[in-house]
């Protein structure tokens, strides 16, 4: 590149940013309840699925899919990280970290079970959820307050 084509290239503005929704805070992920009421609809399908003793593979690819993702998502949304890629990495690295907590904290306890730990993960899980959609509730009617006259 020449100096006429580097000054020129510094010398054109950038275009301006496309503008954000209403409500959406740069670079954060919405405040869509869905992914909330995924996680919550999932982790009571998955509990079902243990406890109704689903034979085989349903089983197995439900409850592992949801240890390896629902947990630490839920937690990594409460984080609020940008980006959808990074955040399910840390998502998956949290559920991994939290499954083995929960294991780690039964044994220590004494109380080792496959089913009290899906149980609290689910927990864990859908705690998470409801923290996110109660801070989205309030966020909400706090914007609608300061509308009203």
């Amino acid at each position: 590149m020449t100096m006429f084509a580097e000054a020129e290239l510094e010398a054109s503005p950038a275009p301006p940013d496309p503008p954000e929704p209403a409500g959406v805070e740069e670079g954060l992920p919405s405040r869509t309840p869905w992914p909330a009421l995924a996680t919550l609809i999932a982790g009571a399908g998955v509990v079902n699925l243990v406890l109704w003793d689903v034979p085989g593979i349903p089983r197995a690819v439900g409850v592992l899919g949801y240890l390896a993702v629902a947990p630490g998502l839920a937690c990594a949304r409460l984080i609020r990280i940008p980006g959808g890629l990074s955040r399910f990495v840390v998502g998956v690295a949290l559920s991994l970290a939290l499954g083995v907590l929960v294991a780690q904290g039964m044994i220590h306890l004494h109380r080792w079970s496959p089913r009290l730990g899906l149980a609290a993960l689910a927990g864990i899980a859908s705690l998470a959820a409801l923290i996110e959609l109660g801070r989205d509730a309030l966020h909400h009617l706090r914007e609608r307050g300061m509308e009203a006259p």
